[in-house]
């Protein structure tokens, strides 16, 4: 007896016309992509367009919107692999409906309307709150370091960037010189222009410029600040030595860099060694949806809690949500004494171990170096972790903001920004977690 196999009959045309939604079943995440888009508001996206209708007709930003949502959920941020996407795989050709946008139309877009893009993540949260999926009882706090598009061999100081600019113009002058400011075959005026990375350089040598003298300024007004101690004698005179006349930049005292390839960017201590990137915050509530979203250039956690609790209420206003916090569940990167005294302020239950590990409640310094006398704040935060319910409530840190960042970089793929710029790269965050809350949604969906 002859093997019997199911042969694929590839010739074989179809007879009928197809929806091609059938491909696909009911509860695939597209369609729930495609349902968020039909109720978000984009008047945004549709008032950059002429209202006479008069020129190309151009793709309807909803499908922009909805192709760009859907290929965050999946990882893919390549205008390049959307675009072979929508030729290949059948969720992208039922949102596109058979309409095949190319790369440069894909970017132009997302580029064109970042603003817009970063404003979808409040109304996806206004969606996930009908659902009834946010609560904010109790909420957890984290950052993360993204890698920028951009390299680390790229960060000099500023007498290297001042020497590439002076050469830079040395070079022009010459070949101008020798050949002339016109060409024989004259290139398109995108391509023609020769100052991108000059104007990087530039960029980067006025920031560097303007933090060096913050630092004299400030390093001026320690002396003054001293020199008057000493001079007054109805004053205790002045602690410790005359403040010199170099300020000190860090803690290695080492010269400051800058990016020449996206000067906003900044030097980031991750996991994993130094990065050039940013450092994106995130609040998130205990069924792992995202609340509050930031995206910083300041590499240090410690300063931004109240910072990105702030923006949090505004997002969360934004999309209708009352935003009344009342428990925040935060790392030891977090910990200092106003931190502490700013959210007694504001009535909030600031939960953070004050050591990276959080079963060593107290602190045994013999040496005094931090007497929890002197930081009553930080001693009744000390006391809020000890107790039994603190312990309870800051176990669910490790099942909230922790597997969200884990998503986000698995998942999502979101371990480098694809854009350049801080607005460019803020909008791409907040994207890239109005995708996430999407994904919960869709997850709600099929569980109800």
């Amino acid at each position: 007896m002859p093997q019997n196999f199911l042969v694929p009959q590839r010739d074989q045309q179809f007879l009928m016309p197809l929806d091609m939604r059938e491909w696909l079943p009911e509860g695939d995440l597209v369609f729930v992509v495609l349902d968020a888009v039909d109720t978000l508001d984009l008047d945004a996206f549709r008032c950059s367009y002429r209202a006479d209708g008069h020129g190309r007709a151009a793709f309807d930003p909803a499908m922009m919107v909805a192709l760009l949502l859907y290929g965050y959920c999946q990882g893919e941020r390549s205008s390049r692999q959307i675009e072979r996407r929508c030729l290949r795989d059948v969720a992208y050709r039922v949102i596109t409906g058979g309409l095949h946008p190319d790369h440069a139309t894909i970017a132009r877009f997302r580029a064109g309307h970042e603003a817009a893009l970063g404003g979808l993540f409040s109304q996806v949260l206004r969606l996930l709150a009908a659902e009834g999926m946010v609560s904010l009882g109790r909420v957890s706090l984290d950052g993360t370091k993204l890698a920028g598009n951009a390299a680390m061999a790229a960060n000099h100081t500023l007498p290297q960037i001042e020497k590439m600019l002076a050469e830079a113009c040395e070079i022009d002058t010459a070949e101008d010189a020798r050949y002339g400011t016109e060409r024989e075959d004259p290139l398109p005026p995108a391509l023609a222009s020769a100052t991108g990375r000059r104007v990087r350089l530039a960029a980067a040598r006025d920031r560097l410029a303007g933090e060096d003298a913050a630092r004299r300024d400030a390093q001026r007004a320690k002396q003054q600040a001293w020199d008057a101690a000493a001079a007054d004698p109805d004053l205790p005179g002045p602690r410790g030595r005359r403040p010199g006349d170099e300020p000190r930049t860090n803690r290695n005292n080492t010269a400051p860099q800058g990016n020449v390839t996206d000067p906003d960017c900044r030097v980031m201590k991750g996991q994993k060694g130094y990065v050039a990137g940013y450092n994106g915050q995130l609040v998130v509530t205990d069924s792992q949806v995202i609340v509050g979203v930031m995206l910083s250039q300041h590499p240090v956690d410690r300063t931004q809690l109240h910072t990105v609790l702030d923006l949090c209420r505004d997002q969360l206003t934004a999309a209708g949500i009352t935003p009344k916090l009342h428990t925040v569940l935060a790392d030891s990167g977090y910990v200092s004494e106003d931190n502490f005294v700013r959210a007694e302020q504001q009535k909030l239950r600031l939960l953070a171990p004050l050591t990276k590990d959080p079963n060593r409640h107290k602190i045994s310094d013999p040496a005094g170096r931090r007497n929890l006398a002197k930081l009553p704040a930080t001693a009744r935060a000390s006391r809020r972790m000890q107790h039994h319910r603190g312990r309870a409530d800051y176990k669910m840190r490790g099942r909230t903001v922790e597997p969200v960042i884990g998503q986000l970089k698995t998942c999502q793929k979101m371990t480098m920004m694809s854009r350049r710029g801080f607005d460019a790269c803020k909008s791409e965050w907040l994207l890239v977690c109005a995708a996430h809350n999407l994904r919960k949604l869709h997850r709600h969906h099929r569980a109800r």
